[in-house]
This record gives structure tokens, sequence and C-alpha cells, in this order.
């Protein structure tokens, strides 16, 4: 069978067989485990700095572009790394990859360097805690820096149909991070200095994940050397890529930034806290849709075999978020005053707002994955440009007189209008643009 055929080859069907069935078993692990850890921060920081801590602990969410689009472009060069697809450039790739972002972690370090020298922190964050806010945020930058050349691995496994692999990476960030959270728990720190044990979580998990990655793929330390092609366009399409990164958090993930801005702390913390019950459901799905990047890949030429295909995992996913929003909406309630030991008190509303938001990003999740050569990338940064839009614009109205509830309203507005409605309208037209029985791109692997 060729990976042109609508149907998924053997080691397909295993790969996200595995990689769904391990994070649907380590879901309640990894729940508890973060459940914990906020129980631990809520107790030790208070209801109104919890809300900046778990603030400073995503900014991965919130800049998710400083790969500039290549970590996309590295996951389907991975998809060429042999099999009878194989792209020659695909090692190369990668090996620029690895030098640019280096290179990147090492200007956003000297820009957080700069901001503390300045004391802007403050004003960038919109609330302060004290006078270790500025070494603390600082350390945090740095951290954030190097897992970005370090989440190329998880990047390299998905691609190579190892998705089962970087699963079980990216849960394990939750023990590090629980384990970090407790360490400083147990030597009496206190206050903004929480802010450390996730980026340190998912730091330790993306060494491991490049660690495996390198081991498995045969590429060992030469993923670090010199690029041996004279290729000019090895990145061609992270541009586009790097700008759907750019849109994504600016519309998903700044209400966290317009509440500190333009509500209050108990509205940021009660956010915070829900965005984690949140997270441990889209988790299981964005792990279910990223293991269908590189099948979407190997098959860019079957055109009505990929249209077909993207119609049935679109159903699939959605009637997988409605249980998953359901389930969010009757116990994150609950859920949120046990975790918070009754300090934070979380509307039925607001959960209803976030089950709403989770099944619109789940009817575009198979898009998002499915569309990513050059032409079709720039398409999708359309699209992402008008919902962050609607959703920084809306948001900024109604954080003030609806709180964490608007904000999350506005997103998801923004998610179904500016995305799903349009998917649902040109995606077939856009695959069958493409050209028929071959790549569509030459040898060369692109974004």
């Amino acid at each position: 069978m060729t990976v042109e055929s609508g149907r998924l080859a053997p080691e397909e069907q295993r790969a996200l067989v595995r990689a769904t069935v391990y994070r649907i078993l380590g879901t309640p692990v990894v729940a508890v485990l973060g459940l914990v850890n906020t129980a631990v921060v809520v107790r030790e920081t208070g209801e109104a700095v919890y809300g900046l801590v778990s603030l400073v602990a995503t900014v991965t969410l919130l800049f998710p572009f400083a790969d500039l689009g290549i970590g996309a472009v590295v996951l389907s060069a991975s998809a060429r790394l042999s099999g009878p697809n194989r792209d020659p450039a695909a090692v190369d790739v990668i090996r620029r990859a690895y030098r640019v972002l280096f290179g990147v972690a090492a200007g956003l370090g000297a820009v957080a360097c700069v901001v503390m020298a300045m004391d802007g922190w403050g004003a960038l964050v919109g609330m302060t805690t004290g006078p270790d806010d500025r070494w603390a945020i600082t350390a945090a930058a740095v951290l954030f820096a190097l897992t970005i050349p370090a989440g190329l691995g998880l990047r390299i496994l998905i691609g190579m149909d190892r998705n089962h692999w970087a699963t079980l990476v990216m849960m394990s960030n939750a023990a590090f991070t629980l384990g970090v959270t407790l360490t400083l728990s147990v030597f009496g720190v206190h206050g903004i200095w929480y802010a450390l044990a996730p980026l340190v979580g998912v730091l330790i998990g993306h060494v491991l994940g490049t660690t495996a990655a390198l081991r498995l793929s045969g590429l060992g330390s030469s993923a670090f050397a010199r690029v041996r092609g004279t290729h000019t366009r090895l990145l061609e399409g992270s541009l586009w890529l790097f700008l759907v990164g750019v849109g994504l958090p600016v519309g998903l993930q700044t209400g966290r930034i317009l509440l500190s801005h333009l509500s209050t702390a108990e509205e940021l913390s009660r956010y915070a806290l829900v965005a984690q019950m949140y997270g441990a459901c889209w988790a299981v799905l964005s792990t279910a849709g990223m293991a269908y990047w590189p099948v979407f890949v190997k098959r860019r030429g079957a055109r009505q075999e990929t249209t077909r295909m993207w119609w049935r995992v679109t159903a699939l996913f959605a009637v997988a978020a409605t249980v998953a929003a359901a389930g969010l909406t009757t116990l994150g309630p609950w859920t949120a005053s046990i975790l918070s030991g009754g300090r934070i008190v979380v509307t039925t509303g607001l959960a209803l707002s976030f089950g709403i938001l989770l099944l619109a990003q789940a009817l575009h999740l198979p898009t998002s994955v499915l569309l990513t050569r050059p032409r079709e990338a720039r398409w999708q940064a359309c699209c992402v440009a008008g919902m962050a839009a609607i959703s920084l614009g809306v948001g900024a109205v109604l954080a003030g007189p609806w709180g964490a509830v608007g904000v999350v309203c506005a997103a998801a507005l923004g998610v179904g209008a500016a995305q799903v409605v349009p998917d649902l309208m040109w995606v077939p037209v856009l695959v069958h643009r493409r050209p028929a029985g071959s790549e569509g791109d030459g040898s060369r692997v692109s974004g």
C-alpha cells in the first residue's frame, strides 16, 4: 500500500492508536499531577498572586511563534527522513532549523536581560507582586528561550510516526513540574518564583524528547552539524507558519493579558484555573490531531482520498469535543472549588464558555494539520489574522464588564467565524487545487 492511498498504512495506524491511547490513559495521571501542583501553588501564593504566577508560567502558550514557524517545517521534513517519499534535503532542513533557533534563543535571553535592567516587567505584564518579579520573570524568559530549540525533538518524533514517544515526553512534563514545585515548597519559597516550575518541567521534557528523537532517527549529533546542501529555500513556507504562530496566541491566549490590564486579579485567577482543566481536555485532542500531520503530508497528491479523510476526522473530533465540553461544564465549578479550597469561585457560565471554545478549536484542528504547503499556510495565516482581530477586539470590549467569561467567548467567536466557517467552505477547494499524483512541491521539503 502506498502512502498516496486514502487508507492508513499499518505503521500509521499503530502510531495514531498508540499516541491516542497513551494520552487517554495518561491524562488522568497528568491531570492529577497538574491539579496537585495547582493546589500547592494556590496555597503558597494566594488568589491574587496565583493569577500572575499562571500568566508567567504559561509564557510558552503566549509565544509559540518564537520558533518562527520552523518547528512546523521540521515536522514535515521529518516525515520524509525515510520511506518511499524520502527527501535528501530533510536532514539539512533539521540542521538549519537548529542553527536558526539556537540564535533565536540567544536573542530572546538578551532581550529579557535588557527588560530586567530597565525594570520593565511590571509594565509588560500589567501587575506586580514585589521586587522579586524582575528576577523571577527574567529567569522564566531565559528558560522559555531554551525550550525553543529543545522543542524540535518532539517535532521530529511526530514526523517519524513516533507520536507515542512524543506523547510520553509531553506527559512527563507534569511530573517534572510537580517535582520542582514541591522542592520550592520544601525550601520555603513563596510568591512569583513558583512560575519557574512549569518552565523547568517543560525544558527537562524537551531535552529528553530531543535525545530520543536524535537516537531513533539515527541523526545523533550530526543534527547540529553545518548544513551541507546549498539550497537557499530549505525552510520555505516557515514565514506563513510563523504568522500562523503569531496569530494563534494573540487570539487564544491574550485573554490573560486583557484580564490583567482591564479586569481584576480575581478574574485572572478564575480564568487561569479553568484554563488548566480546559488544557487537559485539549491535550488529548491535539495529540490525536498532530498525529495526522505526517499522514496528510504523505498524501499531498491524493486529493479525493485526502478530502474524504479530512471530513471523517473533522466529524470525529466534533463528537469527542462535545463530550469533553459537557464534562468540563458539569464538573468544572466543583473541581475548581476543591482545588482552591474554596478560595476561587468558578461559575458554570465560565466553564461553559471554555467548553464552547474547545469545540470550536477541535473543529478546526484537522484543517490546521492538513493545510501545511506554503500556499495553504498563507491561506491559514489570513484566517488566523481574522480570528485574532475578532478575539482581541471583542475581548477588549468584554473584559471589563464580563471578565473571564467575556474574553473566552470572544476567543470562541473568533475561532468559529474566522476559522471553522472558512474551513468548511474552502478546504475541499484548496485540496482539489493540489497537483494530483505527486507531492506538488518537487523534491524540496517545505512547510
